[in-house]
C-alpha cells in the first residue's frame, strides 16, 4: 500500500498545480475592455449547410451589431434545404451580406467545413475576421465590439467563449459543465501563455495568419477547422482572450445523449493533431484525476493510513469546488455550483469513455451528425 499512497500523493500534487498554476489564470482573471480610438472593419464569417431554420433565428441579431463597419460573409456548403432562400431574403434588406455558393457538385479538397472556411476567408474584404456558426446567436448589439476589443496591438488572434443555452434537464446541465471544463483549459493555457485551441463558435483572428495548409495533415477528417488552426498559429505573445460576458456567443445543446457523444466524438478526433506537447498537458489533467480518486478509494480501507487520506482528499476537493465554482460565475453558469463535485467525478469517466469510443468510431461529415 506505500506505492499507492505515494502514488495518491503525486496526483494530488498534480491536479493541486494544474488548479494553482494554471487554472488560477482564468478563475481570477479580470474582465479586461479595452477600447481602441478606432475599430477595425471586420469581415464575419458563417459556414452554412442545411441551416436555413437557424439563420432564422439568429442572423438579424449578427446583422444589428453596434459596430462602426463590418461585412457578413454568408458561405453556402452545399446546403440542400432552403438555405439559399432564406440569405436571399436578408440579403434584401441588408448591403453588408456577401454570400458564395458551394454547388453541390464541386469536390472538396478538405472534409468538413474547412473548405467553406477557406472560402470565406479568402474573399473577406477586411483583415480582422471573425468567425461563429449560423447556430450561434450574441445576447446583445455589444458582442461583436466586445470580442474585438480583445486586440492589443501585437495580438493577432482572440479567444472568445461560447456557452450553451441553459434548460432544466440534467443532460443539458452536464453539456454546459463539459463546456466550462474545456473552456477553463483552453483559456487558462492561453492566459499562462501557451494557447493550444479555439472555439469556431466564437473566433477572431487577423486574415493574415490563416492559411488552409494547416489542415493537410488532417484533411479526411470533419472537425478541427477552429482548434487546429489555433494550435498550429497560436503562440504567447499573439493570442488574447475575451472574458467579457457580452462578448459570448450562445448557442443550443444537443437535446439527446445520443447526438451529444456523437458530436464530441467528432470534436475528440482533432485533438490527435495537435502539438505533441499540448497532448501531453491536456491528457495528464484527467488521468492524474482519475488515478487520484481511484487510489483514495483504495487507501480508505487502511485505517492507519485514513487520516492522511481523508486531508489530502478534502483539501483537494476544496481546491477543486472553489476555482471551478469561481470560473461558473466567470462564466454564467453559477447555476452548476452545486453539481460540481458530481459533475467532476462524471466528467473524469466521460472523458475515458469519449476516448474508448474513439477508437472504435466510424468515420462521419459535416453536418451529417
Amino acid at each position: 500500500m506505500l506505492f499507492v499512497f505515494q502514488l495518491f500523493i503525486s496526483v494530488a500534487v498534480v491536479q493541486a498545480l494544474y488548479y494553482l498554476v494554471v487554472f488560477r489564470k482564468l478563475a481570477f482573471a479580470k474582465s479586461k475592455h479595452y477600447t481602441p480610438e478606432k475599430f477595425p472593419p471586420v469581415s464575419i464569417v458563417i459556414c452554412a449547410k442545411n441551416e436555413a431554420e437557424n439563420l432564422l433565428k439568429n442572423l438579424k441579431v449578427i446583422l444589428i451589431q453596434h459596430y462602426p463597419k463590418y461585412e457578413v460573409i454568408l458561405v453556402n456548403d452545399q446546403s440542400t434545404d432552403n438555405t439559399l432562400d432564406v440569405i436571399a431574403e436578408y440579403c434584401q434588406r441588408n448591403d453588408n451580406i456577401r454570400v458564395f455558393n458551394i454547388k453541390p457538385d464541386v469536390n472538396k479538397p478538405f472534409q468538413g467545413k474547412k473548405f467553406a472556411l477557406q472560402i470565406g476567408v479568402q474573399q473577406a474584404k477586411y483583415d480582422t475576421i471573425v468567425v461563429t456558426d449560423a447556430d450561434c446567436k450574441p445576447m446583445t448589439i455589444q458582442w461583436l465590439e466586445n470580442l474585438v476589443s480583445g486586440y492589443l496591438n501585437e495580438t493577432k488572434i482572440v479567444l472568445g467563449y461560447a456557452p450553451f443555452f441553459k434548460e432544466n434537464t440534467f443532460l443539458n446541465k452536464f453539456i454546459r459543465f463539459e463546456n466550462v471544463m474545456t473552456a477553463m483549459q483552453y483559456l487558462s493555457f492561453a492566459k499562462l501563455g501557451m494557447p493550444y485551441m479555439g472555439v469556431g463558435r466564437n473566433l477572431s483572428f487577423k486574415k493574415n495568419m490563416f492559411d488552409a495548409k494547416v489542415y493537410e495533415k488532417n484533411k479526411d477528417i470533419p472537425s478541427g477547422d477552429d482548434d487546429l488552426f489555433v494550435n498550429a498559429v497560436a503562440n504567447s505573445s499573439n493570442t488574447e482572450v475575451s472574458l467579457s460576458k457580452d462578448s459570448f456567443m450562445y448557442s443550443e445543446a444537443k437535446k439527446t445523449w445520443k447526438e451529444w457523444m456523437q458530436q464530441k466524438l467528432r470534436h475528440t478526433r482533432s485533438g490527435r493533431f495537435y502539438k505533441f506537447h499540448h497532448r501531453i498537458a491536456l491528457a495528464l489533467y484527467p488521468l492524474s484525476n482519475l488515478i487520484f480518486y481511484v487510489t483514495a478509494v483504495i487507501l480508505v480501507t487502511q485505517i492507519h493510513l485514513l487520516l492522511p487520506v481523508l486531508l489530502i482528499f478534502l483539501g483537494i476537493l476544496f481546491i477543486k469546488m472553489w476555482f471551478v465554482n469561481r470560473v461558473n460565475g466567470k462564466l454564467q453558469q453559477s447555476d452548476l455550483n452545486s453539481l460540481t463535485l458530481l459533475f467532476d467525478i462524471t466528467y473524469t469517466l466521460y472523458l475515458y469513455l469519449i476516448f474508448l469510443l474513439s477508437l472504435f468510431a466510424t468515420k462521419d461529415k459535416w453536418k451529417e451528425i
